[in-house]
């Protein structure tokens, strides 16, 4: 999968039983939000390119990628406890204005070479 800025970093997808990712029990049959990543991050094998899917929710254990809502806008972050994030700079809280709108619960990393960006 290689980058291209003519497609969409979000995709809407419904994942249906003949999918190989149903098939193989990776998920399960229904409605998911993928998401490319657009900035590595190594320490947490996160690298630009792969694709994340999301189921929506609000609720997120440590350790979980999730989907955040911020103004309008949305991101990927990284759980470290529940009400607080994960940096590169360490763990913060989340702010008022934050809100979790989906949780990862697959990964499909990028083939070929990876770099950190």
């Amino acid at each position: 999968m290689e980058k291209d800025e003519r497609e969409p970093r979000r995709l809407q997808l419904y994942a249906a039983d003949d999918d190989l990712l149903v098939e193989a029990r990776i998920i399960t049959e229904g409605d998911y939000e993928c998401v490319r990543v657009n900035s590595s991050w190594p320490e947490k094998n996160l690298f630009a390119g792969d694709v994340i899917f999301f189921t929506a929710a609000d609720v997120a254990d440590a350790g979980d990628i999730v989907l955040i809502e911020h103004e309008g806008n949305v991101r990927i972050g990284l759980v470290a406890e529940p009400g607080s994030l994960e940096t590169p700079a360490g763990q913060r809280p989340m702010e008022a204005t934050e809100r979790i709108v989906g949780v990862g619960i697959a990964l499909a990393s990028r083939l070929g070479k990876r770099e950190a960006e």
